[in-house]
C-alpha cells in the first residue's frame, strides 16, 4: 500500500519513461517502474482506504519545486490511482522556489497546481511579507495571490553602514 501511494501521489501529469536521464544515470524505479516525478513522503503513519488516503504525523513531502510540510495530510485520487486533490491541516507551511506559504490549512489541486492555504495565512517572496485571508500560489510559476491583503516590503538601510557601525554621515 505505501508503494502505491508513494508512485501514486501527484502523478497526474505522468511522462513516458525516456531511458538515461540527468548525464546516463537511470530514473529512480519502483519495482520495474520507472519515477519521472517520484515524490518523496514522510508520516508516522500512513492509512488507506479505497478513493483516499491519510497521513498523519509530522508529514512532509518534497515533490518537483514544492517542500509540503503539516500535521495531518488527506490525499484523494481517481480509480485509476490519480491523485487529484490533497488537504493539508495543522501548522502548514509550504515552500516552492523563494516563495514560503503558511497557515493553518491547505487545499491542493494537483491538475492546475494550485496550492490555496487558509487559516491566518501568510506568505513571503523574497523581502516581501503577505498576510491576508487566503494565499494562492500555482506551483513552479511566479504567480502569487492574496486575499484582503497586508504587505509588508523589507527595504535595504538609507545610510550603508561602515566600520565600527556609523553611518556614512561625516562628523562636522
Amino acid at each position: 500500500m505505501i508503494s502505491f501511494l508513494a508512485m501514486a501521489f501527484f502523478l497526474a501529469q505522468p511522462t513516458a519513461p525516456t531511458g538515461a536521464t540527468d548525464g546516463g544515470t537511470r530514473p529512480p524505479m519502483l519495482g520495474n517502474v520507472a519515477l519521472n516525478n517520484p515524490v518523496e513522503i514522510t508520516a508516522k503513519l500512513i492509512t488507506g482506504e479505497r478513493s483516499s488516503a491519510t497521513f498523519t504525523g509530522d508529514v512532509h513531502v518534497k515533490h518537483r519545486t514544492l517542500d509540503l510540510h503539516c500535521d495531518k495530510m488527506v490525499a484523494y485520487y481517481t480509480a485509476s490511482r490519480e491523485v487529484t486533490r490533497v488537504e493539508c491541516t495543522g501548522n502548514v507551511q509550504a515552500q516552492d522556489g523563494d516563495r514560503l506559504a503558511k497557515g493553518e490549512r491547505a487545499d491542493y489541486d494537483v491538475p492546475s497546481g494550485v496550492l490555496v492555504v487558509t487559516g491566518s495565512p501568510e506568505a513571503r517572496q523574497g523581502t516581501t511579507y503577505l498576510s491576508g485571508t487566503k494565499v494562492r500560489l500555482t506551483l513552479g510559476s511566479e504567480r502569487l495571490e492574496v486575499e484582503n491583503a497586508r504587505i509588508i516590503v523589507e527595504t535595504a538601510p538609507t545610510g550603508a553602514l561602515k566600520k565600527g557601525g556609523k553611518t556614512g554621515a561625516k562628523k562636522p
